[in-house]
């Protein structure tokens, strides 16, 4: 089995819980300089994760709480993988993945760091996993504290 364990991507310092933004690209922006402080991500990668989200929207309209996967596209821009965790304060609308038309009301943003394409694949099958399982949501939705968000993630995502 893989080594790989997206566990180990969860940081309490790197989850933001009613986080406040004017815009998508503000919170893009708040949470790639919150991963750069913590020595994950070079400064080139609130650039980078913005070009990929204009080119390749990532909300899903999930239930319970809608969410988007924001990512680079090159790995370069990683110094060590990372999710960057945000519930907002007010859901903020991104474009639907897939048709990048719709805007969905983003509730929650799962920003991924991650330094392999197999790495990346595997994180955002497993999210999407969760993200489609009702329950799931909504212990991320009750989460009380960053410890609580990690846990919940952690819960959802083992094995």
């Amino acid at each position: 089995m893989d080594e790989f364990k997206i566990e180990s991507l969860l940081d309490e310092d790197l989850v933001f819980l009613g986080l406040e933004a004017e815009d998508w690209v503000d919170v893009l922006r708040k949470l790639s300089a919150a991963a750069m402080e913590k020595g994950c991500v070079k400064d080139t990668y609130f650039d980078a994760v913005l070009e990929r989200e204009r080119l390749y929207p990532t909300a899903l309209p999930t239930p319970v709480m809608k969410v988007a996967v924001p990512h680079a596209m090159e790995r370069s821009h990683v110094l060590r993988p990372v999710i960057v965790v945000a519930t907002l304060k007010t859901p903020i609308p991104f474009k639907e993945m897939g048709e990048g038309v719709s805007d969905v009301p983003v509730d929650a943003v799962f920003m991924l760091a991650v330094n392999g394409d197999k790495e990346q694949l595997t994180v955002l099958q497993k999210l999407v996993g969760m993200f489609s399982d009702r329950r799931a949501m909504q212990r991320l939705k009750d989460a009380a504290d960053p410890a609580g968000m990690v846990a919940a993630v952690k819960e959802n995502l083992a094995g």
